[in-house]
């Protein structure tokens, strides 16, 4: 009885989901935004509000226990805790990671500032200053995200033999 109950509740539970999911997803296509953007904003209701109910029960299990609730943000991002590795990797693996990781941003937003200015209809854009401000401060970003990522470069290179 009780497995059968469980499996009706939980079925009730996914049907009420999907109402409320069809009913965000045609309230955004209404108001003109794409199907696609109606998906992902359904989906991300359903991860926070599943994520929030989850908490709320965590916290008041947790408080009966005599034990202090984690954060919440922290409990909706890792539900387990924060992941913890077996080994530490060595510092050089950090710096090169950061550097890479700048170097591919600022690239990329070189890019994009770049391909915008490029590839825009200056004499039909209502106001062509603040889209060249816009491409300028985009391409400016990347070009700041690419200084940083020499600058990580050139110091990790620097560092004595003897330090780890």
């Amino acid at each position: 009885m009780r497995s059968r109950l469980f499996v009706l509740a939980l079925a009730a539970y996914l049907a009420l989901w999907a109402a409320v999911a069809a009913g965000i997803i045609y309230w955004v296509v209404g108001i003109g935004y794409s199907v696609w953007a109606a998906i992902a904003s359904a989906f991300l209701l359903f991860i926070f509000v599943n994520g929030s109910l989850a908490y709320r029960s965590r916290a008041r299990q947790l408080r009966l226990e005599g034990k202090e609730p984690p954060p919440y943000l922290q409990y909706l991002f890792f539900p387990k805790g924060p992941p913890k590795f077996k080994k530490e990797d060595l510092q050089s693996t950090h710096i090169l990671l950061g550097v890479v990781a700048t170097a591919v941003t600022g690239g990329f937003l070189v890019l994009c500032g770049v391909g915008l200015a490029l590839d825009a209809k200056w004499s039909r854009i209502s106001q062509p200053f603040l889209a060249a401000a816009l491409c300028i401060l985009v391409t400016g970003i990347g070009a700041l995200f690419l200084y940083l990522s020499w600058r990580l470069f050139s110091s990790g290179r620097k560092r004595p033999a003897n330090v780890d």
